[in-house]
């Protein structure tokens, strides 16, 4: 299994019921760590700007996803059980 599809079922994970702080914290610790690592790798591979728009395109979609995250964690979600 790899990266991509563990970090598709902790999500659909945390989105089929109702997930604890703990479980968003996690995610979004996981988002920051990975930002930050592709960043420096696009700072070490194609200069600061490149690692600059790596960050924020990546920040977008994980703050989109997070916040999506919790807002799923707080109503629950009934549709991933049928």
């Amino acid at each position: 299994m790899g990266v991509l599809d563990r970090l598709e079922d902790e999500f659909v994970d945390v989105s089929s019921r109702r997930a604890t702080i703990r479980e968003l914290l996690e995610l979004a610790v996981g988002a920051l760590v990975f930002v930050l690592a592709a960043a420096g790798l696009a700072y070490y591979m194609a200069g600061r700007t490149a690692a600059i728009g790596v960050a924020v395109v990546l920040a977008a979609v994980f703050t989109v996803t997070i916040a999506s995250q919790a807002y799923w964690a707080v109503t629950g979600r009934k549709d991933y059980d049928e």
